[in-house]
């Protein structure tokens, strides 16, 4: 095209005119070839790429509308849903407190949290109480029209029998946008339960709220109420002299019908920029030709048309890539078309820096408002249980003083002094329950007494086997016996459980989690140091208890950051980071520590260190009044928790020492690690991993084993025989006679003396 151009030029040139006119005349020509050219480009590939970028910017504040109002939205749910699950809500329902919609839906109130309109319907979505606040501001009862408008989004409310459903919508009355929110009435202590009724809040989006949110996003904010389709969006271009923009966010109803437009005027300055910079581009391409003379014009081809193609296709990628890209101008030379291209390089760099910051500060403010809402869901749970914890240890202490004089009023063999124990036993946990609610906010001094880790292990086991453990199993390796520590039992067994829980949890609810109880003592030779485990603990002994999982084990850049609060590797709905947090602060009140270790792949094992106490001795009896009154050691395997917990109390009320385990697997264990210790084996036949069968024939191949007494309900009276055959010096069938149990006990046990 350039060099068509410049032999149109030669051909008017006149033969006779001088050779120095000749080059003016080549050298205007190409000054207007190249300004030509130069605006060409500018117009095809600069201008696009800025339009671009306005519409990327319009979009971007679009959204950020529609977020707005949609967090608005959201704010009146969750003010609907707190007063709609209050308790003092249900009572008004049921009508045992009147009082409760003037005390709590007053003009400052109402006015404080937002609210317009307040509705409150009962379980048939007929209106029990309503109010409006007006613009003076004073209350006065809800229009009639509105009253049938909210009863009528509240029958998907009222008709969702688990009470789940909460509606979120908007609502055009007369001109005006109001942001409508209803929640079932229900119990907060009874989820998943038949709505009580309906409570429905009204936020009228007034000429105040248009201009917050003007303010928020800084670019004036108007209402519109023209019809759209839900996909419209208006970019409607002003008068240049100003360059403002138009762009419009539908807002949508909850079945996606456009209630509403979010009208945005924005100040657009690309545009106009990318004007310039054409021109600018064609002035420099004019000014070098003129420079360069007759050299530019042989030269043209070669050194400027072909720099503007390559810069006119990487326009074209930088256009295609946007913001997000990293795609660039190439830079070479020093002339004007460089300058150019540095110009343009430099503008992409500051939009996309822009681009970057913007997506920057929005991560920070998304991160800022979820660690704000977790300090104020600690905050208030530290409130909540400051508010409770005077009344509800004073129902404790009632409680407690109602148990212990019905426990003094009865004989001393009476059958329920147990049960009353136990209920006694139950109300001290749930005071150290209190206890670590309250440690939240404070340290709290624990309550010591002399007890034994195996006994918190067996009561931890319990709590745990309450469907918190999944089908994960639980192997336990008692390595002494001399396990007495000085702790606080319940803050004791809430470390247990929550390592217990955490095991599971890293294994996915299924696996074999192994406790280890231990003891071991710290005073070593000179020049020899002790243990990483037993750093910065004192000489002595000391009982450890070990807890090791079969997960994929703990990150190495994790390990150190364990044990810091709110670090958790957990997602948010199934973790705070606290757990580890106060494990690490109950051992260190009780002088102990807790260690860990871990390789990825090879699971997790924490080790919790306590000083050892001497063994708790009530009473000294001579060798002969101790041999006499030894009880009987009974190994009990019943995979039935419920049956297992139950025939082992009878047994010890009997003077059994009862040890029991949930499997043949587990009995098997406990058999071993005691050998030559065990009165009597009394199991089950059916059970998980190994079977009573099975774990008699492996107690009767050891030396000198005990007798094995088989119990179950699903015994075939035929096989009888052939069971006692099998190992077993009895068979009984469930439910046995407690006198029947004890007979066939003694008289295994004395059979299997005299032979």
């Amino acid at each position: 095209m350039e060099f068509s151009c410049s032999a149109l030029v030669l051909s008017i040139i006149n033969p006779s005119m001088k050779l120095q006119y000749k080059a003016w005349l080549l050298v205007l020509a190409t000054i207007g070839l190249l300004t030509t050219a130069s605006v060409l480009v500018s117009r095809y590939s600069i201008f696009n790429t800025f339009e671009d970028l306005e519409r990327l910017q319009s979009q971007d504040q679009s959204e950020r509308a529609r977020r707005l109002l949609s967090q608005q939205l959201e704010g009146l749910t969750a003010t609907a849903m707190d007063y709609a699950y209050w308790t003092d809500t249900v009572q008004f329902i049921e009508g045992s407190r009147p009082e409760f919609f003037e005390e709590n839906f007053g003009t400052d109130n109402m006015k404080y949290l937002g609210i317009t309109k307040i509705l409150v319907l009962d379980a048939l979505g007929l209106p029990l109480a309503g109010a409006e606040l007006t613009a003076e501001p004073t209350l006065k009862p809800i229009s009639e029209s509105m009253s049938q408008v909210l009863r009528s989004l509240a029958v998907s409310v009222l008709s969702d029998k688990t009470s789940k459903t909460v509606l979120r919508t908007y609502h055009r009355v007369d001109g005006d946008l109001y942001l409508v929110s209803i929640a079932a009435v229900r119990s907060q202590y009874k989820p998943g339960t038949d709505p009580m009724g309906a409570l429905a809040a009204v936020r009228r989006f007034d000429s105040t709220e248009l201009t917050r949110f003007s303010d928020i996003l800084m670019h004036p904010v108007r209402l519109s109420f023209v019809e759209s389709s839900p996909s419209d969006s208006s970019d409607d271009r002003g008068s240049s002299s100003h360059a403002r923009t138009e762009v419009s966010a539908p807002v949508l109803d909850h079945e996606g019908r456009p209630v509403a437009l979010l009208v945005l005027k924005l100040d657009m300055r690309l545009h106009e920029a990318g004007h310039s910079l054409a021109l600018a581009g064609a002035l420099q391409v004019a000014f070098a030709s003129l420079v360069v003379g007759a050299l530019l014009v042989l030269l043209l081809n070669h050194l400027i048309l072909r720099r503007l193609q390559r810069t006119h296709q990487e326009l074209i990628h930088v256009t295609r890539e946007g913001v997000t890209g990293d795609a660039k101008l190439s830079v070479g030379g020093g002339d004007e078309l460089t300058d150019l291209a540095l110009g343009i390089n430099d503008l992409l760099a500051k939009t996309r820096e822009d681009a970057v910051e913007q997506r920057q500060a929005h991560a920070r403010q998304e991160a800022l408002h979820l660690q704000l809402m977790q300090s104020q869901k600690t905050e208030a749970l530290g409130r909540f249980t400051s508010g409770i914890a005077h009344d509800f240890n004073n129902s404790l202490a009632a409680i407690s003083g109602w148990v212990r004089l019905a426990n003094e009023d009865l004989p001393p063999n009476h059958p329920s002094a147990e049960s009353l124990e136990h209920a006694f036993k139950s109300i001290r946990y749930a005071s150290g329950l209190m206890k670590q609610l309250l440690s939240f906010s404070r340290q709290s001094t624990p309550c010591l007494e002399r007890i034994r880790v195996s006994a918190l292990i067996a009561e931890a086991r319990t709590l745990v086997s309450l469907g918190l453990m999944g089908k994960c199993t639980l192997q336990v390796d008692q390595r002494t016996e001399d396990d007495w520590i000085e702790a606080d039992p319940t803050q004791m067994k809430q470390v247990i459980v929550n390592l217990l829980i955490n095991a599971c949890d890293a294994m996915g609810g299924k696996g074999s989690i192994t406790l280890t109880l231990d003891s071991h003592e710290t005073t070593l030779p000179a020049g020899n140091a002790p243990s990483i485990f037993f750093d910065q603990l004192g000489e002595g002994r000391y009982v450890t208890l070990s807890i090791r999982d079969v997960g994929p084990g703990i990150a190495a850049e994790h390990l150190d950051r364990i044990f810091e609060p709110f670090f958790t590797t957990k997602a948010s709905d199934k973790g705070t980071g606290l757990g580890l947090s106060v494990v690490q602060g109950i051992m260190a009140r009780h002088s102990g520590a807790v260690r860990v270790t871990s390789a990825p792949g090879e699971g997790a094992c924490f080790v919790l260190i306590l000083p050892a106490q001497e063994e708790l001795r009530l009473s000294s009896r001579s060798p002969e009044a101790a041999a006499a009154s030894t009880p009987k050691r009974l190994l009990y395997a019943e995979d039935d928790a419920l049956v297992r917990d139950a025939w082992s109390a009878l047994l010890q009320r009997q003077g059994w020492v009862v040890t029991t385990a949930c499997d043949g697997e587990e009995a098997w264990t406990q058999f071993q690690a005691h050998l030559g210790k065990w009165d009597a084996v009394l199991t089950d036949l059916s059970m998980p991993r190994m079977t009573g069968l099975q774990l008699a024939h492996r107690i009767g191949s050891t030396t000198s084993p005990p007798p094995v007494i088989l119990i179950s309900g699903q015994i075939p009276f035929e096989d009888e025989a052939q069971l006692e055959g099998a190992g077993f010096s009895a068979v009984l069938h469930k439910p046995v006679d407690q006198d029947e149990l004890l007979r066939s006990l003694d008289e295994a046990i004395k059979n299997n003396t005299s032979s």
